[in-house]
């Protein structure tokens, strides 16, 4: 989508689920390091969606935004229909607005709403992972890890071409707005891949693949002037992962696969159609088949429904994997935890005798524990009650070492989500200190600032500036010069503004706003 305004502007996934849980009871004695043993193959339809703000924004009659006060839910339905039509198995899914978990409950899976991930398969927050992907439990005590991203959308490519821009104007702006967003899983991927884990990334990456600009597809295609080695797909491609639609179809002139868009309230007057979703793998897995998932009678659409519930295509793509046994881990279900209540903690152990999970509070003392009955891989349920409120650690613990550990929050029953500002009043130009606790620590969550003029705050569309968490439960930041939306808001003019924390790129603010000034 072009959204016009917001967007993500860094990739984001890797979560937990409540339900996640590694084969319970599995005795396993196979290595505890990341690899494969002589393990069954595995057949997954790898799905990637874009489901236009939330899933339910779209009026299906219409095809423009839904005027109802609470969204359109037989947009959402159609979504869930979708999914199901693709007969899809694991999929990434970006706009979701706090949605993913709504929508795989109505389908009966796992989801994740902080990485825009959901399964048929439990999913599983890998410490170390840092928001970057999951691991998927495809088969008892077997993973693959799955990341999730959506780049920035505006400035768009293919639109400066369409004005008259440059290869080299292309290439500039590419490397400045969309290249930054996945450097950070081309740091982090490949050296999975290299574990011997299979990698799945899914995204809309609003960006062309450079294996559909090709001199080929120039000479046929008038939108498309010239050759363009596009920088985000070029960089994945040379970190390792593979395009599974192109595997399928290499001929892009003969199946160009456009994804970007069936029909959008917000596409351009003079549209240019391509393909910028993909489901992109790496590690021992082989590609089967790959097709595109839209309305009925769609160009090279495999998959078709009606009504198409988004702006966006989708592709499915059949992989045939080995998954892989995981590192020695320990992961909460939640990283909120509710003083009183209990917390279940999913682990792979080395699975020698006397092993424990272990909640710690912030000295390193263990506040409650369990055995884990040499068990290689399982799930306990930890106390917290009699808890104080503050961060501690989930720890596994071997031979008397942590071998692994997972931060969590504590927080009593009912406490609200908090952000603040460091001070009451900045002089202009001077960066905003933001702090907020018990987030709620989605994929896209954000702090943004809003103008306050007579007293009077803007509602929450009418951003200036602001930053994301970092899906993080409790954290600070600055607001300044290098924030987004800075280059149209700053330096922020004298007058009143308040700091609100909303989540998952959403526009519903969830905590009390701080409010502050700014003077000469």
């Amino acid at each position: 989508m072009k959204r016009l305004k917001r967007r993500r502007v860094v990739a984001s996934a890797g979560a937990l689920i409540a339900a996640a849980m590694l084969s319970l009871g599995s005795t396993s004695a196979v290595a505890t390091t990341g690899g494969h043993s002589a393990a069954e193959h595995e057949r997954l339809r790898v799905m990637t969606l874009n489901i236009f703000y939330g899933g339910d924004d779209l009026d299906l009659k219409t095809g423009d935004f839904c005027a109802k006060p609470n969204g359109c839910p037989q947009t959402l339905v159609q979504i869930e229909h979708a999914i199901t039509q693709a007969r899809a198995d694991i999929v990434g899914v970006q706009e979701p607005e706090r949605d993913v978990e709504r929508i795989a409950s109505a389908l009966g899976w796992y989801g994740s709403d902080r990485a825009h991930v959901m399964s048929r398969f439990p999913i599983i927050d890998p410490p170390g992972g840092n928001g970057l992907y999951v691991y998927v439990e495809v088969a008892p005590g077997r993973v693959v890890a799955v990341a999730n991203t959506h780049t920035p959308s505006d400035p768009y490519g293919p639109y400066l071409v369409r004005d008259g821009g440059t290869v080299k104007q292309v290439l500039d702006l590419e490397r400045k707005t969309r290249l930054p967003a996945v450097q950070d899983l081309i740091e982090v991927l490949p050296s999975l891949a290299r574990k011997g884990i299979p990698v799945m990334l899914t995204g809309d990456f609003n960006s062309p693949s450079h294996l559909d600009w090709t001199p080929a597809v120039a000479a046929e295609r008038p939108e498309v002037p010239y050759a363009v080695k596009w920088p985000v797909s070029s960089a994945l491609a040379e970190a390792g992962l593979r395009d599974t639609y192109r595997e399928a179809h290499p001929d892009p002139v003969a199946v160009p696969g456009f994804t970007w868009t069936p029909g959008s309230p917000e596409a351009d007057a003079h549209e240019v159609f391509d393909r910028i979703d993909w489901v992109l793998t790496a590690g021992p897995s082989r590609t089967i088949d790959s097709t595109v998932v839209g309305e009925k009678g769609g160009p090279d659409v495999g998959v078709g429904v009606s009504p198409w519930p988004t702006d966006h295509r989708g592709v499915v793509s059949t992989l045939d994997v080995v998954p892989a046994v995981p590192q020695v881990l320990v992961a909460p279900a939640t990283r909120r935890v509710t003083i009183g209540g209990n917390l279940p903690v999913t682990y792979h152990a080395p699975g020698r005798q006397g092993e424990r999970v272990e909640l710690r509070d912030a000295k390193g003392r263990a506040v409650t524990s369990r055995p884990t009955s040499s068990r290689t891989d399982g799930t306990v349920t930890l106390s917290a009650k009699g808890l104080r409120r503050g961060a501690y650690d989930v720890a596994l613990v071997s031979r008397g070492k942590v071998v692994s550990k997972a931060p969590v929050w504590l927080y009593p029953a009912g406490e609200p989500t908090k952000v603040s500002v460091g001070k009451s009043s900045y002089k202009q130009g001077e960066s905003i200190k933001v702090d907020w606790s018990n987030a709620p620590g989605m994929g896209l969550d954000w702090v943004s600032v809003y103008a306050c003029p007579g007293g009077k705050c803007q509602d929450t569309s009418e951003y200036l500036v602001y930053t994301y968490t970092g899906s993080a439960i409790e954290g600070q930041a600055k607001i300044g010069p290098k924030s987004i939306g800075a280059d149209s808001s700053w330096p922020l003019a004298p007058g009143r503004y308040v700091v609100r924390l909303l989540p998952d790129d959403g526009l519903v603010s969830v905590a009390q706003s701080a409010m502050f000034t700014v003077t000469k």
